[in-house]
């Protein structure tokens, strides 16, 4: 990549279009305005300044150029940007090569060669077979060509001449996988009579191969052993096609690669498959970068239904909770998509968490109301709660629980903290002011030397969460008379003596905008963790009385509330460009 590429490119493009392909944009004075494409809110608070060239959001906090926002709004690098807006622009880039050791630019050229030779052999006389093979499962021949189908032929070296025959040593091969060694005796074609599923990269590198059987023998399905560039548990198939699409429509996390082609023939592109491994935390790395709307797809087994329980593990770490999506017995997606669309779209759409899914099948195995089962029930999922980053979440899980087994939340709480699993609790986080003081305190603070904060706190409803009845009583009092009330002579004495406390100290310190961001988000997390464990309270008496509409619309409350959780930030911050 050449500095003068970008600066060409930047001199040439408007960001204002630019972003007007994804944006809504109206102009306001010398700037334009719209709804922020990268969180959800009512009132556009997503600026692009023409002149500077710039935008910023300041709900979310997002900004920067035209090259941000596109590696943003469609998950791609900065190359990748960069050529985006030079075609725009009409500019063509000289295509400079990356600085690749001479090592790697062997094994991709050697994949390269050898995609080129499986495609033409999928299309001659010789992969009449494996063709109709295709065609039999339905695939049009626009998936066929999309997903780039090969064929290797019923032969120990037909790959292996041709490399010869372009003068590509056959060792090469054999470090990408393409060939198996013979002892003494050279080299043969690890793929025989198979078809192709070529596997790419993020940046769209051939990196491997993976390749289905034609007709009876074993393995069914093969792929090129891990190498200097293929790592498997790094790598999902077909991301690098759909990674543009995801922000807003999530991925399928499938067990194939024919499911991933099934699925995108039948028009349902979202999909991608691990490549013979479970999910791990690489792979969720890398989904997290395009999307935090994730369904996990297993078979409605039991072996699908322990798969899915074990899928949680590298999740524990990232802001995402997947969809357990349970196929029904003998389906896998490509059956679903090639017999009944509407089914696919079904099961998504009801799909639960995969916590939800969890808490089921652990208490569908037990009698929770027996102390033994109690014990077991603590055991199995308090280790996993407890590992959990993200610590409102891990405390609602922990209600959760608690409401389940029928124990006080203390009781989970302390199990979590003596070390269930690796006993590790979230570190406390520092409050905005630097002091080690209790939130109440911290929020009541900002009520008495900031206006906004009673502001907040009125339009939140935030007097009724404070659990100190003299600081509830205080800041009752501040949203009902202002800050001057304290001074007149009808104000109750409890309610200036619990004002003269938190006064004492001095005016507030640090910044007080990012305090009350802060305080807000605690506040409303608060509320909001008592919503829903109200809501569970009654899902749980819905269960027992068989009310399933009652069920069905507590589940949606529920799932309304979790996704108000995840975006209170943005809209602590939007409110308080109002207030």
């Amino acid at each position: 990549m050449d500095r003068a590429d970008v600066e060409k490119v930047k001199g040439s493009i408007d960001i204002v279009s630019v972003i007007s392909g994804y944006v809504s944009l109206k102009k306001r004075g010398r700037t334009y305005v719209g709804l922020c494409p990268f969180h959800t809110e009512k009132t556009p608070s997503f600026h692009v300044d023409s002149a500077r060239q710039t935008y910023k959001c300041f709900g979310c906090g997002k900004g920067g150029d035209a090259f941000s926002f596109l590696m943003e709004i469609k998950g791609v690098s900065f190359p990748e940007a960069l050529q985006e807006l030079a075609r725009q622009a009409g500019i063509t880039l000289e295509k400079r090569g990356r600085r690749q050791s001479s090592e790697t630019r062997m094994l991709y050229e050697a994949n390269r060669l050898a995609l080129m030779f499986y495609r033409d052999m999928l299309r001659s006389p010789r992969g009449e077979a494996a063709m109709s093979y295709l065609k039999e499962r339905g695939l049009s021949q626009e998936t066929i060509d999309a997903f780039e189908l090969g064929y290797a032929p019923d032969s120990w070296d037909s790959l292996l001449r041709l490399f010869r025959s372009r003068g590509v040593s056959p060792e090469v091969g054999a470090r990408c996988g393409l060939f198996v060694e013979r002892d003494s005796r050279g080299h043969y074609d690890r793929f025989r009579n198979r078809v192709i599923f070529p596997i790419r990269d993020i940046s769209s590198e051939v990196i491997g191969f993976g390749a289905r059987i034609l007709g009876p023998g074993e393995p069914k399905y093969l792929n090129t052993p891990e190498s200097a560039i293929f790592k498997k548990r790094k790598i999902l198939y077909n991301l690098h096609q759909v990674k543009g699409l995801l922000r807003n429509t999530g991925v399928a996390v499938v067990e194939g690669y024919m499911d991933v082609v099934s699925l995108s023939n039948a028009g349902f592109r979202e999909a991608v498959a691990t490549l013979g491994t479970a999910l791990s935390e690489d792979h969720v790395q890398l989904l997290s970068r395009f999307t935090d709307k994730v369904n996990l797809v297993f078979d409605g087994d039991a072996a699908g239904r322990n798969a899915m329980v074990r899928a949680v593990e590298p999740f524990l770490g990232f802001d995402i909770v997947p969809r357990a999506v349970l196929l029904p017995d003998g389906k896998d997606p490509d059956d679903v998509a090639r017999t009944d669309r509407g089914l696919w779209s079904d099961l998504l759409a009801g799909a639960p968490s995969l916590w939800d899914f969890i808490f089921d099948e652990s208490f569908s195995t037990r009698d929770s109301s027996k102390l033994e089962d109690k014990k077991s029930l603590m055991k199995e999922l308090v280790p996993v709660i407890s590992r959990v980053r993200d610590p409102l979440f891990r405390e609602l899980l922990a209600q959760r629980l608690s409401l389940r087994l029928g124990v006080s939340q203390e009781v989970v709480v302390r199990e979590m903290k003596q070390g269930g699993g690796d006993g590790r609790p979230a570190a406390p986080s520092r409050n905005t002011s630097g002091e080690r003081r209790p939130v109440e305190e911290i929020m009541m603070r900002l009520m008495l030397f900031d206006d906004r904060a009673i502001r907040m706190a009125k339009l939140f409803g935030f007097a009724g969460e404070f659990r100190d009845n003299d600081l509830s009583a205080l800041a009752r009092y501040l949203i009902d008379h202002g800050k001057e009330g304290l001074d007149a002579s009808a104000c109750p004495d409890h309610i200036r003596h619990a004002a003269s406390r938190i006064m004492a100290d001095g005016e507030f310190p640090g910044d007080p905008t990012k305090a009350l961001i802060d305080m807000g988000c605690r506040f409303k997390s608060r509320a909001i963790g008592a919503d829903i464990q109200r809501i569970q309270r009654e899902l749980v008496q819905a269960e027992e009385n068989g009310d399933r509409a009652k069920r069905n619309s507590l589940l949606v409350e529920r799932q309304n509330k979790v996704n108000e959780r995840k975006h209170i930030r943005a809209y602590v911050m939007e409110v308080l460009q109002r207030i």
